[in-house]
């Protein structure tokens, strides 16, 4: 029944924004200006028949599938744009691909498109190697709330029309019932306690992983009490200040973690691992990774999720596009689409993406916001006010690349 009424709800939404024209958003004038266009018919008139060249982390089935049929052939329908997804196992790899182009001088190079967040960001940004600024003057773009810290700053640093946000994300550690029980250990000490009592049955991912790197950020929170102190500008003071405290429990968990380890799994490995009891918890940004792994059957449905009681790091997905894409126009209307109220919708839907949205509902349409209320929480998945009350920003790049640094020196290394 709940099923039948959704999809009758998300048909009536859909059908409401085609007559309303909110989901092409065709005859809509650039809210500024963009470099080489003077409106978004000309954005459109450019990107029609072209592909878009998406370079993404591409570690995660579900998603590769979800960006080429709901992103990929909606795009082809509605502009005529074929997106190419160009899978990468670290974004990384295409930061230096962008740079050994500019030091080579090439034009004109392959990405027109890429999935980037925080120091990646960064390094792209301050090395001027990225086109805009753009994300602003996108007719979907009045939808975004600029004026939020979230979405105006990635990692502190400063979006400034170089980037487009496109979902958002919080982190959460699942956990099977069968073997933890009931009552999880939330915070670092319990765990601790935990992972000694239970050994083989813990495990995070070896940094440069950015699941293991957020893991990491969360006991140098933890280990000072709050956020506050990597806030701001990089100072080493008080990065010797706390570092030794999470060195000191990384390697002291260490003997017991999973294969005593001696090794440490891939993010990509740990859905299976914890599906099939080989560990006791997963975790990452998807707060209905959970419930979508059960729906799907890849997860039993004695999974369930947590957050720290000391709060955990939220963050908003962005896209961004180089200084020498070859197709610019077609990937902002990638970009324009991914705003829209018919992806964001799908985005939220439990039996959809099950991601969160960086776009407030109350921004969209009343049909939008209905379809979203009728949506059920799955029992795997945090309630949003707890997600919300539990979330904590994340620090500069430059204290991240301190944190991962010091992990491969003082942890792997010893």
């Amino acid at each position: 029944m709940f099923k039948a009424k959704r999809l009758v709800l998300l048909g009536v939404l859909v059908l409401s924004l085609m007559a309303l024209g909110s989901v092409v958003a065709q005859d809509a004038e650039l809210l500024g200006e963009v470099p080489g266009y003077e409106s978004w018919a000309d954005v459109l008139a450019a990107a029609e028949g072209t592909t878009v060249n998406f370079f993404m982390w591409g570690g995660d089935d579900k998603i590769n599938t979800d960006v080429d049929t709901d992103i990929g052939q909606r795009v082809l329908d509605l502009y005529g744009v074929t997106l190419n997804r160009v899978p990468v196992g670290d974004t990384a790899e295409v930061v230096n691909k962008l740079i050994d182009e500019a030091s080579a001088n090439v034009e004109t190079g392959s990405v027109d498109l890429i999935w980037i967040n925080g120091e990646n960001f960064r390094t792209l940004k301050d090395a001027s190697l990225l086109y805009g600024p753009w994300s602003e003057s996108i007719p979907n773009a009045a939808y975004v709330d600029w004026s939020d810290p979230a979405l105006a700053f990635d990692f502190g640093v400063a979006v400034e029309g170089y980037e487009s946000p496109w979902g958002h994300a919080q982190f959460v550690i699942e956990y099977n019932t069968d073997l933890v029980g009931e009552e999880p250990p939330t915070t670092f000490e319990d765990l601790q306690t935990w992972i000694h009592a239970n050994p083989g049955l813990f495990t995070y991912p070896a940094i440069p992983d950015f699941t293991g790197s957020v893991f990491v950020r969360h006991l140098f929170y933890w280990a000072a009490g709050g956020p506050e102190p990597f806030l701001g500008e990089f100072d080493q003071a008080v990065f010797d200040q706390y570092a030794p405290v999470v060195w000191e429990y990384l390697n002291d968990i260490e003997p017991d973690l999973w294969r005593a380890g001696e090794t440490y799994p891939e993010a990509a490995i740990m859905d299976g691992l914890l599906a099939n009891q080989e560990v006791a918890f997963n975790m990452g940004y998807g707060p209905a990774n959970a419930a979508s792994n059960i729906i799907s059957g890849a997860y039993p449905d004695t999974i369930r999720t947590f957050v720290f009681d000391t709060g955990t790091i939220s963050n908003n997905n962005f896209v961004a596009i180089p200084f020498n894409a070859p197709n610019p126009a077609g990937a902002m209307v990638v970009a324009n689409y991914m705003l829209t109220e018919e992806f964001q919708l799908n985005m939220v839907d439990p039996e959809g993406w099950a991601w969160l949205s960086p776009i407030s509902p109350a921004v969209y349409s009343q049909e939008f916001q209905d379809a979203v209320g009728a949506m059920e929480l799955h029992a795997a998945t945090l309630p949003a006010d707890i997600l919300a009350a539990a979330a904590l920003p994340e620090p500069p790049p430059a204290w991240v690349t301190a944190m991962e640094q010091g992990w491969v020196e003082n942890v792997l290394e010893q």
